[in-house]
């Protein structure tokens, strides 16, 4: 499971506390296994490593099991033969967002978290207009061209942080 980098310091913390690992046990792990002291300077592929050291001294990871019960259903956008969409640059955001999910970028694949983002891009810049999109499927070329640009950017700045 890839989380973002404060979700990984928080889970790493609430596992110190829950193993009872006194400070200074702590800080000789982190530098053990990463050569860093403090989670803050670690990368998400050191957070990890530290996670997993902490779940095989008997840390159980219960955010694991939280995000496939409530992410279950639903977790891919549909297919772009079931899809019906104002213009076909939507069926390559839903494209690149599921990409995104697969290659682990994405706590939340689905439909409705791509609707989400989709509305959070879009609405401020129609605001003035007066105007709103309530997904993916409503977007016209331009929109969509600027939903994608935003996509690929932060697809690229997490394959940079990997």
């Amino acid at each position: 499971m890839r989380y973002t980098k404060a979700k990984y310091i928080q889970l790493i913390h609430i596992a110190k506390h829950k193993l009872s690992i006194d400070e200074s046990t702590y800080r000789s792990l982190l530098m053990n296994l990463t050569g860093k002291s403090t989670c803050k300077q670690m990368k998400v592929t050191e957070l990890d490593k530290v996670l997993s050291a902490l779940e095989t001294k008997g840390f159980q990871n219960n955010a694991a099991s939280f995000h496939k019960k409530t992410h279950t259903s639903n977790y891919h956008s549909p297919s772009s033969g079931k899809a019906v969409v104002k213009h076909d640059i939507a069926l390559k955001i839903r494209a690149v967002w599921i990409d995104m999910s697969k290659q682990g970028f994405l706590r939340d694949g689905s439909e409705e978290a791509l609707n989400q983002f989709v509305r959070n891009v879009i609405n401020p810049i129609l605001k003035p207009e007066k105007l709103m999109v309530l997904g993916v499927a409503a977007l016209d070329y331009r929109q969509g061209t600027i939903v994608l640009e935003r996509l690929k950017k932060w697809r690229e700045r997490e394959i940079n942080r990997s």
